[in-house]
């Protein structure tokens, strides 16, 4: 008989573990069994926020599995500042501390388990990380350079049990030290700090500044099929040009490649200095709190949620008191106006301080202008029966309460989501939050469909909507054809993007027909030397065919 065909593929894997628990066990083991529980279901909340799931618990701690190494680390992190908020005002038996390894490498798949080598790494790199602290693979930290805001501390090769080959670790430190890199490859070697950019959340602060009044409403939409397979392949050749396809980008390092010392640096990134006009989320009516906050003193501190709630502390004894007063707050703020609290509802630090703690880049937007200076016409009335990429839970929330609003509101569609939000006072406030928002939520630019009543934007009838057309989802593109999809996102009237099976591409605007924009982009693509084009986009819209 053969032998089944083992499944294998690359993740990232997260190791968490509490430090010190058989001691803890010892003097209390029905307490510490209470107190893992509590605090493992915690970090399992916030693993399943960032689109992660733990497919094993360890006893004293789990082991997490993630699509992206990016939502690891900030799961990482929001994990151990839960840990640290709790611990602030926990009793001496009640301290929890967290150690947390990542790793990016091959598993084979048994069942729901998971095993193999990346799972070891991962294992023994939380085994040599500081107590509340994360340690990460070379190959976790060439996949968050330039995406997170932190310090990592270069550790060298590291010799860890039941490893046979050394591997090289990286500490994630607060600090932006000048990078200097290992001389050798024994852990005592030299240490480099560098800046990256990574997200993640923190605790605390008290004057709450709230926003009353709101209906909240944000689901995950049914499934959405897959895009057109054309919208996925490197696209070389600009709107209707006849360019010579593009050479494919050389291919970066392999993550698994640890740094040498030939490797440049990564760029130092200057500490963020807290600025109200910076701080995403919140409505213009509330700026005036936010700049009292950067003119207070003494030690301070702001939380924030993504629906655009916060909290401040000023003039408290210390800035860990700060913080842990700030986040407690703003999350009693949170239960009291949101009607229905979901995970990413979640309050975190933004500053502490005037340093902004708050790890997360700023949410990604589409270029502006956000909304169409031409709106269809004769005007489309919003109906949440046609709205596309939600389910029928969300269209009955839609009628039920969008609908039923008297403030400025804005519905925003982003990849397998939707969201709107209803205490706005201006149609450009409601407009720039929600995108926002829905930005953060997804971490791709998002599109207005409709304000207040009135869709902004065409739904195609002649193709399947089938996701939200974002610049990511074209490839390889050089600076002509990058200017050629910018004009195109912020385009009025009926657009198209048609793909070939080579990669050429056909863009075309400004057409004042679904079928007109889908044929001219066809012949735009044949023009340019491509082979079986086919329509990948309508408007915002990734389609596929009927």
């Amino acid at each position: 008989m053969d032998e089944p065909t083992l499944v294998r593929r690359l993740t990232t894997i997260a190791s968490v573990d509490v430090v010190g628990f058989s001691t803890m066990s010892a003097r209390n083991e029905e307490h510490a069994l209470d107190l893992l529980g509590a605090r493992m279901a915690t970090a399992g909340a916030i693993v399943k926020h960032h689109r992660g799931r733990v497919f094993k618990l360890t006893g004293d701690g789990l082991l997490a599995e993630f699509v992206s190494p990016v939502e690891a680390v900030r799961a990482a992190l929001e994990i151990q500042e839960a840990m640290r908020s709790t611990n602030a005002t926990a009793g001496p038996d009640d301290q929890l501390v967290l150690r947390i390894g990542i790793n990016l490498g091959d598993i084979v798949e048994s069942g729901d388990d998971l095993m193999g080598d990346a799972v070891n790494v991962a294992v023994r790199l939380e085994s040599i990380a500081p107590h509340g602290g994360i340690c990460v693979s070379a190959a976790i930290y060439e996949q968050i350079i330039g995406k997170l805001t932190l310090g990592a501390e270069d550790m060298g090769e590291q010799h860890v049990k039941n490893i046979p080959r050394p591997i090289h670790a990286y500490r994630l430190t607060s600090e932006a030290k000048t990078p200097v890199m290992a001389a050798t490859p024994k852990p005592s070697a030299a240490k480099r700090s560098s800046r990256l950019v990574m997200g993640a959340g923190a605790v605390a602060v008290v004057a709450i500044v709230a926003i009353a009044d709101g209906w909240l409403l944000r689901e995950r939409s049914e499934p959405a099929a897959a895009p057109v397979q054309a919208a996925q392949v490197p696209i070389p050749s600009p709107a209707i040009a006849t360019a010579t396809p593009q050479p494919p980008a050389v291919a970066p390092p392999s993550a698994a490649t640890p740094p040498t010392a030939a490797t440049p640096p990564p760029a130092i990134v200057t500490p963020r200095i807290y600025s109200a006009a910076d701080v995403p989320f919140v409505p213009d009516g509330r700026r005036r709190a936010l700049e009292n906050y950067g003119r207070a003193e003494d030690s301070k501190a702001m939380a924030i949620n993504v629906r655009g709630i916060f909290a401040v502390a000023t003039r408290r004894i210390d800035a860990q008191t700060a913080r842990r007063i700030a986040l407690e707050e703003c999350n009693k703020a949170v239960q009291r106006e949101l009607p229905v609290i979901r995970e990413s509802d979640r309050c975190m630090t933004y500053a502490v301080g005037n340093d902004v703690v708050w790890t997360f880049r700023s949410p990604p937007l589409p270029p502006p202008p956000y909304v169409p200076a031409a709106r269809p016409s004769p005007p489309i009335t919003l109906d949440p029966a046609t709205v596309p990429l939600v389910g029928e839970t969300a269209r009955k929330n839609l009628g039920e309460h969008y609908l039923k609003s008297d403030r400025k509101r804005a519905l925003v569609l982003g990849p397998n989501h939707f969201d709107w939000w209803s205490p706005s006072d201006s149609e450009a406030d409601a407009v720039k939050r929600n995108l926002q928002i829905c930005g953060h939520l997804t971490g791709r630019p998002c599109v207005i469909y409709a304000i207040d009543e009135q869709v902004v934007v065409r739904t195609p009838q002649r193709y399947r909507v089938v996701d939200i057309f974002t610049p990511q989802a074209l490839t390889n593109l050089d600076a002509s054809q990058q200017d050629a999809v910018e004009r195109y996102l912020v385009a009025n009237d009926w657009r198209a993007i048609a793909v070939g099976r080579n990669g050429r591409l056909g863009i075309v605007i400004g057409r004042a027909s679904e079928s007109a924009a889908a044929d001219n982009a066809i012949q735009a693509c044949a023009q340019a030397g491509g082979t079986e084009c086919a329509i990948s986009a309508v408007g915002p819209f990734l389609v596929a065919p009927k």
